[in-house]
């Protein structure tokens, strides 16, 4: 049995950095996107803190307000108490059955878990970002009608 070396392009000086920061980007990457969706709750909790105050002390709507009319209002909490769920969610622990003695394996549900964690943390970004932009367009709509 003979041994098979492959022709491969000569190293460059800095692939070895850059094989390496490869390798650490890969095993820190569940850890931050799990660091970025703890700091994404805290934000959620001070918007969602504010926007109350807002709404129980500044009076945005009438007394004489239909029911349709106050129940806009609550839409930005709404939006983002699904992106604290999301948030959440991605925080939390997922028990999944994982073979322990396959490399491929392990790396094939880690990416699929890191790429589920990622899209919850964008929807959750996203519904954040909607949230804000319905409250300032509800309060401006509430400035212009009084």
């Amino acid at each position: 049995m003979s041994d098979k070396i492959y022709a491969s392009a000569p190293l460059e000086p800095d692939d070895l950095l850059w094989l390496e920061e490869g390798k650490r980007l890969v095993t820190e990457s569940l850890a931050a996107v799990r660091n970025a969706a703890n700091s994404l709750m805290a934000s959620l909790g001070v918007l969602q803190s504010f926007y109350l105050g807002i709404l129980s002390f500044g009076k945005p709507l009438p007394a004489h307000a239909c029911f349709w009319e106050q129940a806009l209002f609550s839409a930005p909490m709404v939006l983002w108490l699904v992106a604290l769920y999301l948030c959440i969610a991605v925080v939390m622990t997922k028990k999944f059955p994982l073979l322990p003695n396959s490399p491929s394996d392990i790396r094939d549900k880690t990416m699929q878990l890191v790429l589920q964690k990622q899209t919850q943390l964008q929807w959750a970004v996203a519904l954040l970002a909607g949230g804000l932009l319905a409250a300032f367009v509800l309060f401006y709509w509430r400035l212009q009608s009084s």
